[in-house]
């Protein structure tokens, strides 16, 4: 979840019961302890600000792939349900990079990803997606407009990923979806709309 909007969680599953009211889901949210840490695939100088990424994401991902899910598979009784990883920001970076690491996902929900990331591209290009998924893409019309040179990649990286995306014989659907606004423009709703498009894509409408 973003660390920086109050009351996210909250937001979010309110704009889930607005756009698949009729849909039976579990909603697990987790945060972690460092952002731009926890989240980050590899090292990588600051972008923004004076924090760099410690490139702790491996972790993360070992974390929630070998306790979380199991974890939550026992407890509700999802085992033989499908796993969708969703994720804004560098979150949504991380929930992307997650399909080309694990084959646990069989959704990929990434809003406003931080596709920015220093080497993203050349990562993308020596790397595929390890099992059979969906992946919705989203994205803010202002985002690519941002001052910073390295930020506005994002809207180029972002049409260059789908493209990829479209060529991968594992990915069964792919879409991306431009909405108004910048970067912090109503996350939960943006997630929430990922979500609505899986449910279409996966009972075929």
């Amino acid at each position: 979840m973003y660390p920086h909007q109050p009351n996210e969680v909250e937001h979010l599953w309110e704009s889930l019961l607005e756009l698949v009211p009729e849909q039976n889901f579990l909603l697990v949210a987790f945060q972690v302890e460092n952002w731009n840490r926890d989240f980050s695939p590899w090292e990588a100088s600051a972008v923004f600000g004076k924090e760099g990424f410690a490139g702790q994401g491996l972790k993360t991902l070992r974390w929630l792939t070998e306790e979380c899910v199991p974890h939550i598979d026992r407890t509700f009784g999802v085992k033989d349900r499908e796993h969708w990883l969703m994720g804004y920001s560098l979150a949504g970076l991380f929930a992307l990079w997650a399909a080309y690491e694990s084959d646990v996902f069989s959704g990929i929900v990434c809003c406003s990803g931080s596709l920015w990331f220093p080497d993203w591209d050349h990562y993308v290009r020596n790397h595929v997606i390890q099992s059979k998924c969906s992946v919705y893409l989203s994205l803010g019309g202002k985002e690519e407009k941002a001052k910073n040179k390295v930020m506005a990649a994002v809207g180029d990286r972002t049409r260059a990923q789908e493209g990829l995306l479209q060529e991968y014989s594992m990915v069964e659907s792919v879409v991306l979806e431009w909405n108004a606004g910048g970067h912090f423009a109503d996350a939960g709703k943006r997630l929430a709309k990922g979500v609505k498009w899986m449910f279409g894509v996966k009972s075929g409408l």
